[in-house]
């Protein structure tokens, strides 16, 4: 089960989750497949997004500035936080250059990670807020928005998003590595920041 636990991890891992969900919202919206160079290059930014702290955090790693790739312990977790805002403080530069223009729900979608992210990292000096259950929680309000704005008709599927989420934390836990409420405070944090932000900015 140990096994299972991890591929989960791994697989929901807070730093591929944005492109999970921006890849869901483009096989869904048909709003969005109206717009294929504006998709193909937020993905790709999306894509350098996740390997380059990955990257970074497995040198941090290498060079013993944290005992594990996980980040296990809370005091060391700002400066892997700080390295994955600094990609993400760089993507959204990159998406707002002149010459580039994105719907506002998507720009509303990458602001509200960034927020949702500095809220975890503020928070994580008090408790260690479950940065997989924020990815997955923002996952899911994310999804909740589009459908609302964009009336996608996704109500009867929303609900294999929280089961999603329940197997991301059941897996973090299995590993030892959260315990409950620091798994229902980072997904209440995600769905609610993400629901917000993304509603806020993408209603006329």
């Amino acid at each position: 089960m140990r096994s299972l636990a991890l591929i989960i991890s791994y697989v929901l891992h807070p730093l591929w989750m944005p492109l999970w969900v921006f890849f869901m919202l483009w096989a869904v919206d048909p709003w969005l497949r109206l717009q294929p160079t504006v998709m193909v290059y937020v993905s790709s930014i999306l894509l350098i997004n996740a390997l380059a702290p990955a990257v970074s955090i497995y040198v941090l790693h290498r060079r013993g500035a944290l005992s594990d790739l996980e980040a296990s312990k809370r005091k060391e977790r700002t400066l892997p936080f700080l390295v994955v805002m600094f990609y993400q403080v760089l993507g959204y530069y990159a998406l707002t250059r002149p010459g580039v223009f994105l719907p506002s729900e998507l720009m509303s979608l990458i602001l509200g990670m960034m927020i949702a992210l500095a809220a975890g990292m503020l928070l994580t000096r008090w408790i260690k807020v479950s940065m997989h259950l924020l990815a997955s929680g923002g996952a899911l309000g994310a999804l909740w928005s589009f459908n609302l704005l964009h009336d996608l008709g996704l109500g009867a599927l929303l609900p294999l998003g929280f089961l999603a989420a329940g197997c991301v934390g059941w897996s973090r836990m299995k590993l030892g590595v959260h315990t409950p409420r620091e798994l229902a405070l980072g997904f209440l944090l995600g769905f609610s920041l993400i629901r917000w932000v993304v509603e806020w900015g993408g209603t006329p």
